[in-house]
C-alpha cells in the first residue's frame, strides 16, 4: 500500500490502568495528529478497572471525543495484554493500532508509524527506541531467547507500541483465551515484521507502570506459560542429574567391591536430598504446565466486559 493511498478507518488501541494523569494528553494528541492527516479513526479505551479518577477521566474523554472514542470497563483487572486483547477485539478499523496510556511510547509517532505501515508490506510493525535501561534491555533479550530462539527462531520480543493489518488483528481474535501473549501469536503467523525506530524526543512527567518486580513477574509469566524451555531444561537436568548419580553409584559399587569401604552418611544423605529437590523442582514446573491445561480445557476468559460507553 502506498503512502499516499487512503488507509480507510484506523483503530487506536489503548490498555487503561490508573493513568489519569497522562490518558488525556495521550488521546488529544493522537486526535490532533489524525486530524491533521483527514484520516477516519476511532480510539478504543480499555479501562483494566482503574481507580476512579481514571474513571472520572476517560468519562470527560468518551464526552468530549464523542463517536470517535469507545469506551470499554473490564470487570477486574486483567493486565495489560488482555485489555489490548479486548481493544483488538472490538476494533473495526482496516489498521489496528496499540499504543500504552502512559507516555512512555509518545502520541506523536502514531501517525508516522502508520505512514511506515502504508509504505511497506509488512503484517506487523513494532516501534522501538534505543534508550532503554541495561536492566530491561537485558531482560527482554533472555525473555526473547526463551520464546523465540528455543521455538519459532525470532530474535525478539517485540514491544507495545505496534500497527497490524486487519488480517493480523482477526488471527489474534480467533486465539482469544487466557494466557495468551499478543507478540507470540504474530511470530506464529508470520515473518512479515518489520521495526520502527522512535525519533520523538519528550519529556515524561511521569513514570512507567511497571515497576522492576512486576515486569519479573511478567516474565517469569512468559517463560513458563508461553514457551516449552522449563519442560526442555527438566528434561536435560534429569538426564545430566540421572548420569551423575549413575556414574557416582558405579564409582561407590567399585570402591565396595575393592576396598570393603561402606558407603558414607553424608553422600546418602547429600544423594537423598539432591534427588528430592530434583523431584520437587520438575513436579512444581509440570504444575505449572498442568494449569496451564486446565485453564484452557475450562476456557477461562482474557477478559470480562463490564460496560461500554
Amino acid at each position: 500500500m502506498k503512502n499516499n493511498q487512503h488507509p480507510g478507518l484506523i483503530s487506536i488501541v489503548i490498555p487503561v490502568y490508573n493513568s489519569q494523569d497522562t490518558i488525556g494528553e495521550v488521546c488529544q494528541i493522537i486526535q490532533n495528529k489524525m486530524n491533521e492527516k483527514r484520516w477516519d479513526f476511532e480510539i478504543i479505551l480499555v479501562d483494566d478497572h482503574s481507580n476512579s479518577e481514571t474513571k472520572k477521566v476517560t468519562e470527560t474523554l468518551k464526552k468530549e471525543f464523542c463517536n470517535q472514542l469507545k469506551l470499554i470497563r473490564l470487570s477486574k483487572n486483567f493486565g495489560q495484554n488482555s485489555a489490548t486483547l479486548c481493544g483488538i477485539d472490538h476494533a473495526k478499523g482496516e489498521l489496528i493500532v496499540t499504543i500504552d496510556d502512559d507516555l512512555d511510547y509518545p502520541p506523536e509517532e502514531v501517525v508516522p508509524l502508520i505512514q511506515e505501515f502504508l509504505c511497506g508490506s509488512f503484517d506487523v510493525i513494532y516501534g522501538y527506541q534505543k534508550k532503554t535501561s541495561i536492566i530491561r534491555k537485558w531482560g527482554r533479550n533472555i525473555i526473547a531467547y526463551f520464546l523465540y530462539q528455543t521455538n519459532e527462531s525470532y530474535s525478539t520480543i517485540g514491544s507495545s507500541f505496534r500497527i497490524m493489518n486487519k488480517n493480523m488483528a482477526d488471527k489474534i481474535k480467533i486465539h482469544i483465551h487466557d494466557h495468551v501473549f499478543i507478540n507470540q501469536i504474530i511470530a506464529w503467523y508470520t515473518s512479515d515484521i518489520a521495526y520502527y525506530e522512535i525519533k520523538e524526543k519528550r519529556k515524561r512527567n511521569s513514570k512507567s507502570g511497571y515497576s522492576i518486580f512486576q515486569l519479573i513477574h511478567i516474565g517469569l509469566r512468559l517463560i513458563f506459560f508461553h514457551s516449552s524451555f522449563p519442560l526442555k531444561a527438566i528434561m536435560g537436568f534429569s538426564f545430566i542429574s540421572a548420569l551423575i548419580s549413575f556414574i557416582a553409584g558405579f564409582y561407590y559399587l567399585l570402591i565396595k567391591l575393592s576396598k570393603g569401604a561402606p558407603l558414607g552418611y553424608t553422600s546418602t544423605i547429600v544423594s537423598v536430598l539432591f534427588g528430592t529437590s530434583v523431584i520437587l523442582f520438575s513436579i512444581g514446573v509440570l504444575a505449572a504446565f498442568i494449569n496451564r491445561i486446565y485453564d484452557t480445557r475450562i476456557k477461562k476468559p482474557a477478559y470480562s466486559v463490564k460496560q461500554k460507553l
